[in-house]
């Protein structure tokens, strides 16, 4: 199974490089890709400065953009799967080896990282948000999904055109790949990774990003 890890980064020179050493640890820089998405510090440089591709969006235009970008490159490259990993610190490297141990049936398109949400130190309100917007992904996808916001997951990039997966978007863009495998046919796996909490904070603005995710909720509930 050929697969190359995608890293969408947003003003992340604060913490990429801790991130790609920890990374760089378990995979090859040559299976490594960078977006940087219109950052204004030097988070390209930072990734570059360790012999890591980084390809990099002029203006800032939201994760699931900078994922797809990488997706696109990913393909280009003779990838079969695309890892997507935070780059603030949010995921344990040493779960690489679970993705990469994973055996995704032929009619699987997303395998997601699985995290433990009680009984850790995840804040009250992120395991609540987490717990809400998997029950409503499940049932826009008309079937179980597994941890709606993780963002460590495994893509089948052979599907991107068969899925129809948008070319740009937000944080919403996670949830909508769920619902979009699953209404097609396929299933979505997962497997069992550590929950970390950097406390690095997040981009997501509460206002503006729960109203791209009900705006996208509504569109596909009403498609039902």
């Amino acid at each position: 199974m050929r697969f190359g890890i995608i890293i969408p980064a947003y003003n992340a020179a604060g913490f990429l490089e801790k991130t790609l050493q920890a990374v760089l640890q378990y995979t090859e820089r040559d299976k490594i890709l960078v977006v940087d998405d219109g950052s204004v510090d030097d988070t390209s440089e930072r990734a570059r400065k360790l012999g890591i591709e980084c390809l990099r969006h002029e203006v800032n235009r939201g994760k699931g953009t900078a994922l797809m970008t990488g997706m696109l490159k990913g393909r280009e490259r003779g990838w079969e799967w695309a890892l997507t990993f935070d780059a603030d610190g949010q995921h344990d490297a040493q779960d690489l080896k679970c993705f990469s141990a994973a055996q995704p049936g032929t009619g699987t398109a997303i395998v997601v990282g699985r995290r433990k949400i009680s009984g850790t130190d995840m804040p009250w309100h992120r395991r609540f948000s987490n717990a809400v917007t998997t029950r409503m992904i499940s049932s826009l996808a008309r079937k179980p999904v597994h941890d709606a916001q993780s963002g460590f997951r495994m893509y089948r990039l052979d599907l991107l055109e068969t899925i129809g997966y948008p070319r740009e978007g937000r944080f919403e863009w996670e949830a909508q790949a769920l619902v979009l495998a699953c209404r097609k046919g396929f299933s979505v796996d997962a497997v069992d990774v550590a929950t970390v909490y950097s406390g690095n904070g997040s981009h997501m603005r509460l206002v503006r990003d729960t109203l791209r995710f009900l705006k996208m909720y509504w569109r596909l509930a009403w498609t039902l």
